[in-house]
């Protein structure tokens, strides 16, 4: 999703369950089951609209993070679910017939909420359901560690899979 322009001015504190907009800025894990760690600040604009690839050279693109948003044949494992037969941009959004972007946590429930199943993945020779902070963490910190391998002076800005860096995104409750 790009151009800054069509952004939204959502509410900070509600992610709709799907939008056919983008919000500007959102609070990840605001009901985290966490008793250290709270809320996470993430500025969608920048993430779609800065050069926040790997490399720092380009924009990213929607799936890195919304990966249902793209055809089958696209999905790596171990991502299963496509919803899309065209890959998510900001123009495929302008057509009034487009589907809308459904949020993390349409699929990825909160822990302990077991309203519908949740994705499952084999982590260390175990079985882990991919509950929404599960699938923040593994998507945030992919994409970071990737950075800060690429560009070792992000490791002062941005946090990686290091528990130290917890403070540098989560406010502590």
């Amino acid at each position: 999703m790009v151009g800054s322009a069509s952004l939204s001015r959502a509410s900070q504190d509600q992610i709709p369950k799907e939008s056919k907009e983008q919000p500007a800025k959102v609070k990840l894990a605001t009901d985290s089951v966490d008793d250290k760690w709270g809320e996470v600040a993430f500025d969608h604009t920048n993430h779609a609209t800065k050069n926040y690839t790997v490399d720092g050279k380009g924009v990213g693109t929607c799936v890195e993070c919304h990966h249902t948003d793209q055809p089958k044949e696209n999905l790596k494992a171990p991502l299963a679910t496509s919803e899309r037969k065209v890959i998510l941009t900001a123009d495929v959004l302008k057509d009034a017939a487009a589907t809308p972007v459904k949020s993390c946590r349409s699929c990825h429930l909160q822990a302990g909420d077991d309203s519908k199943p949740l994705p499952v993945i084999r982590q260390d020779e175990k079985d882990l359901k991919v509950d929404n902070e599960v699938a923040y963490h593994r998507n945030c910190y992919a994409c970071h560690d990737a950075a800060i391998k690429a560009r070792p002076d992000l490791a002062t800005k941005i946090s990686g899979s290091d528990a130290k860096g917890c403070v540098k995104c989560h406010v502590a409750k």
